[in-house]
Parts: structure tokens; sequence; C-alpha cells
């Protein structure tokens, strides 16, 4: 399950490497796993928050193992 959520998550954020004007905000666990793999935070953020909140939960719980 861990994995399933993860790898979706990540195929979201490289799917939504778009160029927008809107560069959304993202603090703690994020940021720091967008600089340390070199992820733009744009793409950690909208991979992130394409998920219900109980899966982003979910997701805190794995990122912050990272």
């Amino acid at each position: 399950m861990k994995k399933n959520i993860f790898d979706v998550f990540l195929r979201n954020a490289v799917r939504y490497d778009i160029k927008w004007a809107i560069i959304p905000k993202v603090d703690g666990n994020l940021k720091s796993f967008a600089l340390k793999y070199n992820i733009t935070q744009k793409m950690v953020a909208l991979g992130y928050y394409s998920f219900e909140d109980n899966e982003r939960a979910f997701l805190d719980s794995i990122i912050e193992k990272f």
C-alpha cells in the first residue's frame, strides 16, 4: 500500500511539470524532500495536493522517513 501511494505521488509530481504562473508554496517535510531529491517545489506540491486529505496524511508518514 505504501509503495503504491508513493509511486502515484512521484508519477503525479512528474506529470505536473507544466509552466504555470502559480507557484504553490511547500514547507516542512515536502520542502526538504524536494530539495534533497532535486525536484521542484511546484511539482512536489501539485503531486501532493492531487490526493485526498486522508491519503495526504498517509503520504506525510512516508515522506518524513526520507
